[in-house]
């Protein structure tokens, strides 16, 4: 039997429940700063990761230029969430326009940088969900390199391996550790339906404090 995929197991889902759901579990700190966002209000991101890290370029004026970036993009499936570790780095834009490009033919779930994107104008019109701490004109030819894809990267403190579930929005981005993403679904999807029932009861007595004795969601 076919495992379910990550939208049968998150009909409904954001980085606020999720964040709930694993506070639940003791996993308090599971979410990226508040500094990396969407590009635009309407990207979203539900998939499994599939890490790069980039670090400060070796060479300005590299015989192969993008070799590490264009070796791991071989490998990235359908579904994933493209992680782009670079340290906070301000030196260059890691995401633009091009690789997106390729990156919805190959149907990728969307883009995560804790660094910055460039070809803003365009990306943030575009379906394909990118979430970045900011733009600059700046390529990464010689400034930055790929030098590792396919291990595990830490941002803002978090360590996110391939396979981790990254849900993002508005609010964030939370990452869930491939082996409790099916009891954070679970949890999900009761805080949904505690929070359907705080709604009723809210819209029927006026009370705050009452639907939250009620029913233990705030």
């Amino acid at each position: 039997m076919s495992q379910p995929s990550l939208h049968e197991l998150f009909p409904v889902v954001s980085s606020a429940l999720a964040a709930d759901a694993l506070d639940h579990l003791n996993l308090p700190n599971q979410c990226l700063a508040p500094d990396v966002v969407p590009l635009s209000p309407a990207h979203t991101l539900l998939g499994r990761a599939f890490c790069l890290r980039a670090e400060p370029a070796r060479e300005k004026r590299p015989a192969v230029p993008y070799h590490g970036l264009l070796r791991a993009m071989e490998h990235v499936q359908a579904g994933e969430i493209v992680v782009f570790g670079t340290g906070r780095s301000d030196a260059a834009g890691v995401w633009g326009e091009l690789i997106t490009t390729a990156c919805r033919t190959r149907r990728v779930a969307g883009a995560l940088t804790d660094g910055l994107v460039r070809d803003a104008a365009k990306l943030a019109g575009g379906p394909f969900p990118i979430f970045s701490r900011g733009t600059v004109p700046y390529d990464s030819k010689g400034r930055l390199d790929v030098i590792a894809y396919g291990e595990a990267v830490t941002l803002d403190g978090v360590r996110i391996r391939p396979g981790d579930v990254l849900v993002g929005d508005l609010d964030g981005v939370t990452v869930i550790p491939a082996e409790v993403t099916g009891r954070v679904a679970e949890l999900v999807a009761g805080k949904c339906a505690a929070e359907d029932a705080f709604r009723a009861a809210v819209a029927e007595s006026g009370s705050l404090a009452d639907a939250f004795q009620r029913h233990g969601v705030l």
